[in-house]
């Protein structure tokens, strides 16, 4: 259980909040921008955060209300209901929850105006991932902290009315489960950071015993080469202005010189008459969890690059033997990307269009041909038009290249993968929505969709290519033979899509043969 998700809170938690480690906590992004949105929700849930998404503001309400997030994540900019006003229900409903907002560089007087108005942090686009991982840590430290302090307050509330006479047993009932914690650090220090209480935990992370630590500075535990002395030397000035809670994970230094990180939260401790008085640190040791999650989040992202390599080494080797190039491949994948994701706005694919879906289907579009590692060079080279026989044979490489990779996928055991994806697109990319394809002549939505998308994308790719049996065509030319092969080659579906980001296939296109002329690489080095 995440502490502070129930608003109502008991001393129970209170001892679970202190005692536990903390969770990760859950997340609700709002953006009418499919493509920031998915690029969000990816990194989040890779860092082990629960993500609800929504595309618009109403929507995002009706999720926080029902799920009670513990950070809300939204544009600014909106139809409907925008930033401003989903800040403000928000805070309404539950004012522990940080609202981070997103802006652009051109809107940044609406992001400062946010702020204002009790907005945790805004980010601008396009977002950096550093900075958004920064930011989501710290707000979710924030929102448990606030529920820390707002459950804690309401359980002293309710002692001190009902055992106004046994307030000393309470005060010493707290200072037990203060030192009871041995995996929570409790800290308080005064404005010139002197330690005045350090806890049982505070020694188990540390291994300073209490005696030798009250009365000395609390900066020992800093190394000085982190810079972090210099921050904390100005911290009394900030505590004066009670802005807040600072959170953060820090290196510190144990008692036996361990490098260690700390999950820190720094807050203003005041006395009875609201004047700060000094600091208030709660620590968690996290070094193992950093480093596992330093480490696993490079073997995933080692495993992609990898997979990805394979791949595209494989579909290149294919390509090459039909007189392609790397460059054909990677526009075929990119104009499948525009595809999808403009497919992923609109309500009839949306539930179909999942981000594994896309990238799956990107990754694999380049298998498409495969099966030409199968063709002989008789007929793979030959110059001139084909006859009835070679043409047979040609048309075999959809069977040839679909085969193997339903084989690959029943050999990796996993019935729904990137291989599925590539069987299929391998296996009917050739048919046509009229039915007159080959190899099996399907009809109409029969032909998986993502054949029909890597379909489309492969034909405007072989029009606007100069192949060593034609010149290639501009990009109006080849808009026009796609718009009149709608309904007969085309998914009629497709064909509307692709003319609403035409635009952005000529800038592919242009990118791509840009730096071909100019003899860079695009993504693999080939």
């Amino acid at each position: 259980m995440v502490f502070g998700s129930n608003p109502t809170g008991n001393g129970d938690e209170l001892s679970l909040f202190i005692g536990n480690r903390l969770t990760s906590g859950t997340i609700l992004t709002i953006d009418d921008d499919f493509v920031s949105l998915d690029l969000m929700q990816d990194l989040l849930t890779m860092s082990g955060y629960r993500v609800f998404t929504a595309s618009e503001g109403q929507e995002g309400m009706d999720l926080f209300e029902h799920h009670r997030p513990d950070l809300v994540i939204s544009d600014i900019q909106m139809p409907n209901v925008d930033g401003h006003e989903l800040l403000r229900k928000v805070r309404a409903v539950d004012d522990t929850v940080p609202v981070i907002l997103v802006t652009g560089h051109g809107d940044l007087d609406n992001a400062l105006l946010a702020l204002r108005r009790g907005a945790y942090d805004f980010l601008l686009k396009p977002i950096n991932a550093d900075i958004l991982m920064n930011t989501v840590r710290k707000a979710l430290e924030s929102c448990r902290l606030r529920r820390f302090e707002r459950n804690y307050r309401h359980v002293l509330e309710e002692r001190v009315e009902e055992r106004t006479k046994e307030l000393a047993r309470t005060n010493e009932f707290l200072q037990g489960i203060l030192n009871s914690s041995t995996r929570v650090a409790i800290i308080l220090t005064d404005l010139e950071h002197n330690v005045m209480f350090w806890n049982t935990g505070a020694e188990t992370i540390y291994g300073y015993p209490s005696d030798e630590m009250l009365g000395t500075s609390v900066l020992k535990l800093f190394p000085v080469e982190e810079g972090t002395v210099e921050s904390l030397g100005t911290l009394s000035h900030f505590m004066h202005s009670k802005a807040g809670t600072v959170q953060e994970n820090i290196g510190q230094v144990a008692r036996d010189g361990r490098q260690i990180v700390v999950s820190m939260a720094v807050s203003p401790s005041f006395d009875a008459s609201g004047q700060v008085r000094g600091i208030l640190i709660l620590g968690q040791d996290v070094t193992k969890e950093v480093r596992l999650h330093e480490a696993l989040l490079t073997s995933y992202r080692k495993i992609q690059k990898m997979q990805a390599a394979s791949i595209f080494a494989l579909a290149k080797l294919a390509e090459s033997r039909d007189g392609e190039t790397a460059y054909h491949l990677k526009r075929l994948q990119a104009y499948s990307r525009v595809l999808c994701v403009k497919l992923a706005s609109k309500d009839r694919y949306r539930n179909l269009m999942t981000n594994q879906f896309i990238e799956d289907l990107v990754q694999c579009s380049v298998l498409h041909d495969i099966g030409k590692v199968a063709i002989p060079d008789t007929i793979l080279f030959n110059p001139k038009k084909f006859g009835v026989d070679e043409f047979a044979i040609m048309k075999q490489h959809a069977i040839h290249g679909g085969r193997a990779l339903q084989e690959a996928a029943d050999e990796s055991g996993e019935p729904e993968s990137f291989l599925t994806l590539g069987k299929d697109v391998a296996y009917y990319h050739h048919e046509r929505w009229d039915g007159k394809g080959y190899p099996f002549g399907l009809k109409g939505e029969k032909i998986p969709l993502a054949a029909r998308i890597v379909a489309l994308a492969d034909v405007y790719d072989a029009l606007t290519t100069e192949r060593r049996y034609k010149k290639a065509f501009s990009h109006d030319e080849a808009r026009s033979v796609i718009g009149k092969e709608r309904g007969k080659q085309f998914d009629p579906d497709l064909v509307d899509t692709f003319l609403e980001v035409e635009g952005e296939f000529r800038q592919v296109r242009d990118m791509i043969s840009s730096s071909l002329s100019n003899g860079r690489g695009v993504g693999v080095g080939f």
